[in-house]
């Protein structure tokens, strides 16, 4: 920094020197699209470092909601799984010659349904840094839903139809003897049990006179879908499809 004074006026002049680094330009990129896979499979989470770039000698986190609980850390040239969210112990790995080409992706074995969410990709060199994104869905395709009657007023009978077992969170649709789309008269609850399914009740009232309803369970992300038909003779006698 040069000071100089000119009569009563003080000019600074400052020299500002931006910080060095060899990854100038570098950033580290993940996935744009959703990874979709089911439980038990292994997968590969895509992260790498654009200009292709030597991550050998860098710090390489993979990590969830937490920063400081690891899904994987690669530390010191070496995988800290001291550090690493118990979740994941024995499940996850880098490759070493992937690291040298700048390819971060995390091999992830043996999958869970709560697996599913996002995952950062966080590399340094203690000077550079960058951090990508990838989504992973763990899907799974629950049971044939079941239809039945929940109740009867006058003359309006509610229906209800239930499934369970799903991830993510699938989209009921009801229909009527015609084929007629009639969700939007309906209510849907879900539920999460204690191994992350969903569990989905739709409830529909509906005038005795209909006698046949249909409640279709799919995933939002992927076929085949579950159908069930509901009859409902004039003596209110239901026979289920």
């Amino acid at each position: 920094m040069k000071m100089r004074f000119l009569g009563r006026t003080c000019l600074i002049v400052l020299s500002l020197l931006p910080a060095v680094s060899t990854q100038d330009g570098s950033s580290v990129v993940g996935s744009d699209q959703p990874l979709i896979a089911s439980p038990g499979e292994d997968v590969i989470l895509p992260c790498h470092i654009t200009p292709s770039l030597s991550a050998v000698n860098m710090d390489v986190r993979w990590f969830r909601q937490k920063f400081k609980i690891p899904v994987h850390l690669y530390e010191d040239q070496k995988d800290r799984t001291d550090v690493q969210d118990s979740d994941y112990q024995g499940r996850t790995d880098l490759s070493r010659l992937g690291l040298q080409e700048g390819i971060l992706s995390l091999n992830l074995r043996n999958l869970r349904h709560t697996d599913s969410g996002v995952y950062s990709c966080y590399a340094t060199d203690g000077v550079w840094d960058g951090q990508g994104k990838t989504e992973l869905i763990v899907r799974a395709l629950g049971t044939q839903p079941s239809i039945s009657m929940d109740s009867t007023q006058g003359e309006q009978t509610r229906l209800v139809c239930r499934s369970e077992g799903w991830s993510p969170e699938p989209e009921v649709i009801w229909r009527d003897r015609d084929g007629n789309d009639v969700t939007s008269l309906s209510n849907t609850t879900v539920q999460r049990d204690s191994q992350g399914l969903l569990s989905v009740s739709s409830y529909i009232e509906i005038k005795q006179q209909s006698n046949v309803f249909s409640c279709l369970v799919r995933s939002k992300i992927s076929k085949p879908d579950w159908e069930s038909k509901l009859h409902i003779s004039s003596e209110y006698h239901m026979f289920v499809d």
